[in-house]
């Protein structure tokens, strides 16, 4: 049965979205026989079908030999690209129409040239008017219907260029998925229209909200998951630390405005980052090709072939499904550690009452013990002196203040920490064992703020080298759900 999508009712915004999206898999022919119209055309579904799949295979072929994700990826966006804009000219010229007053624009992950195996095709279908609106209908049905006859996923959307204007507060998802949009195909100027007079003005209102909304929707979905990159099976795209985590920053980046109180990330930030979005690209282009589907959990059975493969390092030498899951949570980490980071910076909520006289009366005990180096702001614990980190001493000592009082350590001053470790600027001071400071952090009432930027700066192995042997380890039984040093730490 082939679904044909139908517009929004006239005025109703939540019942106008198209939503094609279909449970075709890409490469399969679905058996429906093509509509008339598409028969007459001179390039029918019996040659278009064909042709993209084996274009879809000699890709997956491509990868499988080698070729990188990133390469990967463009060749699938390329693919759909060709199919889209080959199909919506058939249907034009089949229906004798212009492209004048609707334009195609790719969004979210399609627009940013990010498409995997399985993934959907994000479209809007944007309208010069509500008239041609009406006019265009039975060619965006067809359009839709064709390419699920050819095996493509489609979710999409349909907007005048009036409503474009305007913020749907129940629906931020899409507004946050057109920062990302691209023109495909059909009257440009409608696009330029959009991009360059409309959506600067009502993004720039809106961003309050939006920032809000991203925050909102990024630390549901954070909790959903047990605010941890650890899972014993994660799911690459939604867990901590996978690729909506990249997202997210992605679009923080873009919300910020004039990139105000966002601090530039350094190079070598810059490529821990690519490397990792190039790592769990290559792992979820895996998953997409082993499933078949749109499937993103990495199980056990997958993480056995992942580590035989050595996939997303590139070396070729197997590896234990161990070893290689330490590297995913080491790339997991990067991710994840820089979203927080942007959170942290950018957080639009306004913090209530209760919230602010706790920070006050955080801020007060830490200025009774090593004000000096430290201080509270926005209830986080912030390095006052850069240098100072260089002294083993007080870094540990900042550690068992956020133990001490219950205040967590900012990200910038995790970063800060984590810069002093490995730039030799500053020349390290008093590397003797803290042991004292240790003692305190565990017996005091906050352990855990302490240990776990320990743990990702690498300063708890270095105080306890056993912690070593269980960092990101998975032990497959039923008593896990996380990994043995996630255990360990709730534990704590």
């Amino acid at each position: 049965m082939v679904f044909v999508p139908s517009l929004r009712a006239k005025g109703n915004l939540a019942a106008r979205r198209l939503n094609v999206t279909t449970a075709a898999r890409p490469g399969l022919n679905a058996g429906v026989p093509p509509s008339k119209n598409m028969q007459e055309s001179p390039t029918p579904l019996s040659v278009l079908g064909p042709q993209a799949d084996a274009e879809r295979q000699k890709i997956r072929q491509g990868f499988e030999s080698g070729t990188s994700a990133r390469e990967t990826l463009h060749a699938l966006c390329e693919l759909a690209d060709h199919h889209v804009r080959q199909i919506f000219d058939e249907v034009l010229r089949v229906q004798s129409r212009e492209s004048a007053g609707l334009c195609l624009i790719a969004l979210g992950g399609y627009g940013r040239r990010m498409l995997f195996p399985y993934s959907d095709l994000d479209i809007l279908f944007l309208f010069g008017s509500e008239k041609t609106e009406q006019e265009f209908r039975p060619l965006i049905s067809e359009f839709s219907r064709t390419l699920w006859d050819l095996g493509f996923r489609v979710s999409s959307a349909g907007r005048t260029l009036e409503e474009c204007k305007r913020i749907e507060e129940d629906n931020a998802e899409f507004h946050l998925a057109l920062l990302d949009r691209r023109f495909l195909a059909g009257d440009s100027s409608l696009f330029e229209k959009l991009d360059e007079k409309v959506l600067p003005g009502s993004e720039k209102q809106a961003r309050p909200f939006m920032l809000a909304q991203l925050h909102k929707l990024t630390r549901d979905r954070l909790t959903r998951y047990g605010n941890t990159i650890f899972h014993l099976e994660p799911n690459v795209k939604e867990s901590p630390g996978g690729m909506r985590d990249y997202q997210a920053t992605i679009w923080l980046r873009q919300l910020a405005e004039e990139k105000k109180g966002i601090r530039n990330i350094t190079a070598a930030e810059e490529e821990m980052c690519s490397s990792a979005v190039d790592f769990l690209s290559a792992t979820r282009c895996f998953l997409h090709y082993t499933n078949g589907r749109n499937d993103n959990t990495l199980t056990y059975e997958l993480q056995e072939a992942s580590a035989e493969h050595a996939l997303g390092i590139g070396d070729g030498v197997a590896r234990t499904p161990s070893d290689w899951m330490r590297q995913y949570f080491r790339h997991a980490r990067t991710l994840n550690r820089q979203l927080l980071r942007y959170l942290e910076q950018k957080a639009p909520v306004p913090l209530t009452l209760r919230q602010r006289l706790r920070n006050a009366a955080r801020a007060s005990r830490v200025e009774a013990g090593d004000g000096k180096y430290f201080q509270v702001r926005d209830g986080l614990l912030e390095v006052v002196d850069l240098s100072a980190l260089s002294d083993r001493a007080i870094t540990y000592s900042l550690f068992a203040e956020c133990a001490r009082t219950g205040t967590q350590l900012s990200r910038e001053g995790e970063r800060s920490i984590g810069y002093v470790l490995i730039h030799p600027e500053l020349p390290p001071k008093n590397q003797e064992m803290p042991w004292e400071k240790l003692r305190e952090i565990l017996g005091s009432d906050y352990p855990g703020l302490a240990l776990r930027p320990m743990q990702r700066l690498g300063l708890l192995m270095e105080v306890l080298p056993e912690f070593g042997l269980i960092d990101s380890l998975v032990v497959r039984d039923f008593y896990h759900r996380y990994t043995v040093d996630e255990h360990t730490l709730r534990t704590i």
